[in-house]
């Protein structure tokens, strides 16, 4: 859970990188190009995700040899804390969702709710089991519904559920960058 964090705060500064360039005016020339608005943003997008799933998976495969090497079977563990490791991945586009929503919807607040939808589920994946944060406080992080793994029962239903919300906050960003101004 702890790596799936990371690799929100990782997918959160890259999504937040559109206002950077944005309120510095590097976005303008970019725009003044045949570069539309939903390419722009879609690049940006596509880094987003493939870092954070790179991320996700270089700490399941040190995480696998590691532990492999330890126990003696690489081959069993590799695949398995990878797979584990890559579950993270919807919740952490979730999380990067937030704050591609908030850019194309309100881009004055964007840089503090998404920094604020992270911390939020830090604080709850981190110390909701501890402080006994009740069930449905704790469902307000898309972690939680992530299956515990490795070693628990793998649903795919809450994985298509995350990867479906965080597609409707991506468009939802991008139809409202579409629509406002620029810089």
């Amino acid at each position: 859970g702890v790596i799936g964090l990371a690799a929100a705060a990782y997918a959160v500064s890259a999504v937040l990188r559109l206002h950077t360039e944005e309120t510095t005016g590097r976005a303008d020339p970019v725009l003044a190009t045949a570069t539309s608005r939903d390419g722009w943003g879609a690049s940006h997008l596509v880094i987003a995700g493939f870092g954070a799933a790179v991320v996700l998976a270089a700490a399941g495969l040190g995480a696998g040899l590691a532990y492999g090497l330890r126990v003696g079977d690489v081959g069993g563990q590799l695949p398995r804390m990878l797979g584990a490791a890559l579950a993270q991945l919807p919740a952490t586009l979730v999380v990067a969702g937030v704050a591609v929503a908030l850019f194309g919807l309100l881009p004055r607040s964007c840089v503090a709710g998404g920094w604020t939808a992270l911390t939020v589920a830090v604080l709850i994946v981190l110390l909701g089991p501890t402080l006994r944060f009740s069930q449905s406080v704790q469902d307000i992080s898309p972690f939680t519904h992530v299956p515990k793994l490795p070693g628990g029962t793998v649903s795919a239903a809450p994985l298509i559920w995350l990867a479906v919300i965080a597609l409707a906050l991506a468009v939802a960003g991008l139809g409202g960058l579409r629509r406002r101004d620029i810089g």
